[in-house]
């Protein structure tokens, strides 16, 4: 039984792996991404592997709090109006 779960474990690595690697290929062969790999700015970064990743990081995690605040703002804004058409049904 152990050997057969250790089977299917592989397998499923095996195609998980060909999944990522289908992802990557695509992501390479974009055109706008070679474009962009052309380009000074992506020269360098392709340079500074450290600084991109940096950079990915810092945008991500910058993305999150204006997202909150998105959601903040919706939720209020459906808060007043729902309080405006109860107050106004009254």
């Amino acid at each position: 039984m152990a050997k057969e779960e250790l089977r299917s474990i592989s397998r499923n690595l095996q195609e998980l792996q060909k999944k990522l690697s289908l992802l990557i290929d695509s992501f390479q062969n974009n055109s706008k991404v070679v474009a962009f790999m052309k380009s000074p700015v992506g020269q360098y970064l392709d340079r500074h592997p450290f600084l991109a990743f940096t950079l990915l990081v810092f945008i991500v995690m910058s993305a999150v709090p204006v997202g909150f605040f998105l959601l903040i703002v919706i939720l209020t804004s459906l808060a007043a109006l729902l309080g405006v058409i109860i107050l106004e049904d009254h």
